[in-house]
């Protein structure tokens, strides 16, 4: 570019505004100066702004030139940014703020795709993260990479006391997005999206007030690479939480014989008070796993593992000898839910000390409940409790497929395809969120609002970390549902079809009418009986009786039940 009339510099005033070098300019010493803080960085940071925007506004390819600059003097004829090299925008782009790159890809067409390309989400992942090495996995590497690690923070307020603060938590520079965490006593634990799990020392302490804060100047250490999953006691006193067990891959070496090494799924247990191993368990490598978590006392602790086809396996240890130097062998069996509903693929599972909650692939959810009082606080009814069949599962009615799920001692909340929530069991201290203290027999829906949550006694705690790469987990309420009638309140009349029973038989013969084949049909016929809330006997009748209709329709039944272990 030659010497122009934006190029020269008055004998008294500053430098009047530039074409194209000048933005560029603006650009970067805004976000130099924007990391020292102060209204300076902010001053700087409109200025790039605002002479960002009049570059798109004076030379935006699908806007034209500026109207009624031909009537201005001085300020040359408008130039296309198109004219620019696309190496030299890329960059100028990159040092803007993550939310003002967004922002800019919105004006026009032209730097919508120049914002979303890789090479400008590279630079931004570099400056966010300058230790990351490697940009993951998935169709945008980059720019998830560098979403997630923009987007990561953990929040936390603590419970009691006149001041309702909201704290932000000290983020590690190695961690890539964060993708779960949970509190101990003493200290804090986060996963992060490639498998590094990150041991937080001596992360909360008491403040003068009697409050719970974060420390500062708290340090934090890899604990274990390679992680998939972790899980400790599921109480909510974080008093309990005395083992960490962390699920992952190892490689392992080969048999006698066999040369090279194979990747195995293992379980190890670490002290949360030092991050010190005291135990590991190793499973084949035919078997991968994808969640584990842990029901039951500390003398009888089962972990519940969940493989990648959707089956659960159980395991029963004594955590009170975990530390002792000794090895012995351990049984893994296949879990009830999944050895008497093999039709069933597990997606996820959550668990509480006498309790476990399942959700399959479809939206279907199963309960295994342990002890006659919790069932009375969820249920409200002991009819259909087994207590010489406690891992028998029950199946809840839903009108729609449940996504997420928690589970407290003696109650749950549930997340459903449309966001609604829906929570169900004891509600003596309004935990459930309906705004009185009546409890919920069945699930019940609560005012319409969802995100990433986890409590222990003294905090309550809010994880943030998106990924581009996860599909929108809800989809729009259909018309007719939202237009539909309220939920009965308790003082009103008994409705003409309680519990929406006729509705979901509805929805189950349409089901098995879409169905191709008979054989289809036997099974989709299977997994219903499994939802409806029968007892274990009816249940099994039901079963037994379709595998003989499918065996003498011609089909292959799956048989009688055989012991796994």
């Amino acid at each position: 570019m030659g010497e122009g009339p934006g190029r020269q510099r008055g004998p008294r005033g500053p430098p009047s505004s530039g074409t194209g070098h000048g933005v560029g300019k603006a650009a970067g010493t805004g976000t130099r100066e924007l990391s020292t803080g102060g209204q300076g960085a902010r001053r700087d940071e409109g200025r790039s702004r605002a002479g960002v925007v009049r570059m798109v506004k004076r030379s935006c390819p699908s806007c034209g030139p500026e109207p009624g600059g031909e009537e201005k003097k001085g300020r040359g004829n408008p130039i296309s940014v198109q004219l620019f090299p696309p190496e030299l925008v890329e960059h100028i782009i990159s040092f803007l703020p993550v939310r003002d790159v967004v922002a800019l890809g919105q004006t026009c067409h032209y730097f919508r795709e120049v914002c979303d390309t890789e090479g400008v989400w590279r630079r931004i992942c570099r400056r966010l993260s300058p230790r990351l090495r490697e940009q993951g996995s998935g169709v945008r590497p980059w720019k998830r990479a560098a979403i997630l690690n923009y987007t990561k923070g953990l929040y936390f307020q603590a419970f009691g006391g006149r001041r309702r603060c909201l704290s932000k938590s000290v983020a590690p520079l190695l961690a890539h997005g964060y993708r779960r965490f949970l509190p101990t006593k003493d200290h804090v634990f986060i996963l992060d999206y490639v498998g590094t799990l990150f041991f937080f020392k001596n992360a909360l302490v008491s403040s003068t007030l009697g409050q719970i804060q974060w420390k500062r100047a708290c340090r934090y250490v890899v604990l274990c690479r390679g992680a998939k999953d972790f899980a400790s006691d599921p109480r909510c006193d974080t008093v309990y939480r005395k083992y960490l067990y962390v699920l992952a891959t190892r490689e392992q070496l080969g048999v006698a014989g066999a040369t090279g090494s194979r990747a195995c799924d293992c379980v190890e247990v670490y002290l949360q008070s030092s991050g010190q191993r005291v135990f590991k368990m190793t499973f084949h490598h035919s078997m991968s796993f994808k969640q584990i978590v842990l029901v039951g006392q500390e003398t009888q602790r089962a972990l519940l593992l969940l493989t990648e086809e959707g089956k659960i396996y159980s395991l029963v240890v004594n955590e009170t000898q975990l530390d002792q130097p000794r090895s012995y062998t351990v049984q893994l069996a296949l879990r009830k839910v999944s050895h008497c509903l093999p039709h069933l693929r597990v997606a996820c599972m959550a668990s509480n000390q006498s309790s476990t909650v399942y959700i399959t692939d479809q939206g279907g959810v199963y309960f295994e409940v342990h002890t006659p009082g919790v069932y009375r606080d969820l249920f409200g009814t002991l009819q259909a409790f087994d207590p010489l069949d406690q891992q028998m599962p029950l199946a809840l009615s839903l009108p729609a497929k449940i996504l997420f799920c928690a589970l407290g001692y003696n109650h749950l909340g549930l997340v459903d395809e449309f966001g609604r929530i829906f929570m169900q069991g004891n509600n003596r201290y309004g935990q459930l969120g309906t705004g009185d203290k009546m409890d919920r027999g069945e699930p019940t829906q609560v005012p319409l609002c969802a995100c990433s949550l986890c409590s222990t006694r003294e905090c309550l705690y809010m994880l943030s970390s998106h990924d581009i790469e996860h599909h929108p987990a809800y989809r729009d309420l259909p018309a007719s549902r939202v237009v539909g009638n309220p939920e009965p309140s308790p003082g009103a009349g008994a409705p003409q079809d309680p519990g929406g029973t006729a509705q979901a038989c509805e929805e189950y013969l349409s089901q098995i009418h879409s169905c191709p084949t008979l054989q289809d049909r036997m099974e989709k016929m299977k997994e219903i009986v499994g939802w409806m809330p029968l007892m274990a006997a009816q249940k099994d009748f039901f079963w037994e009786a379709l595998d003989m209709l499918q065996t003498a329709a011609g089909g292959v039944g799956e048989g009688p039940p055989t012991p796994d272990s």
